[in-house]
């Protein structure tokens, strides 16, 4: 019995930590709670898959920073890992929320991915082919996730919820890293309350 008390008392910790968060949460713009994911095709050491992600969250997200992966937040406000629905938009990954866009610092392996206003740089360009993000005239860089092991999140180290963020950047394409580059546009999955971890994890 005591351990079903604290399984209870920690998923109405994360359950009102997570209330707290979205009443502060910013209002959607531009229909942004209408967009999908960038979302990893594949689970990668994730089950509950990665989406790209600016870093923070609700009114603390830093559109400043580099952008990572991170668990995909289903079932919390979200609009910070929200793209516009018919994916790739006059070529560009734009953010509907903050009216930005994904570009790569440089046209090279190694490169981060950064947001920047929308139609100001050619790094901004993208062609989504064969569930691979490439940039437009650089057909040989692909949007990658890091290599390294997925590390607990800030808050995910503190809450059950465990969420887990990598990086992610440019690299070569090629069959080795096939399993980190491709991706998928998919809609957050219709739940109102924080996916917990699979058991054991």
């Amino acid at each position: 019995m005591r351990f079903i008390g604290l399984g209870i008392l920690a998923g109405l910790l994360v359950w009102s930590a997570d209330a707290a968060a979205q009443r502060n949460a910013p209002a959607p713009k531009n229909n942004a709670d209408k967009g999908v994911y960038l979302k990893a095709a594949l689970p990668l050491d994730e089950p509950r898959h990665h989406c790209l992600d600016i870093p923070g969250h609700g009114g603390r997200v830093n559109v400043a920073r580099p952008l990572t992966v991170h668990t995909c937040k289903e079932g919390i406000w979200n609009l910070d890992e929200r793209f516009v629905r018919n994916t790739i938009d006059n070529g560009e990954l734009r953010m509907p929320q903050y009216d930005l866009c994904v570009a790569a610092e440089e046209p090279k392996a190694g490169a981060r991915l950064v947001l920047v206003q929308c139609g100001s740089t050619p790094l901004a360009g993208w062609e989504y082919k064969e569930a691979r993000l490439t940039l437009t005239g650089h057909p040989a860089l692909c949007m990658t996730i890091g290599p390294e092991p997925s590390e607990l999140t800030p808050g995910g180290r503190r809450l059950p919820s465990r969420n887990m963020s990598r990086s992610v950047g440019m690299d070569t394409c090629s069959e080795d890293a096939i399993e980190r580059q491709l991706w998928t546009f998919a809609d957050p999955l219709p739940i109102s309350r924080p996916l917990m971890p699979p058991k054991g994890k």
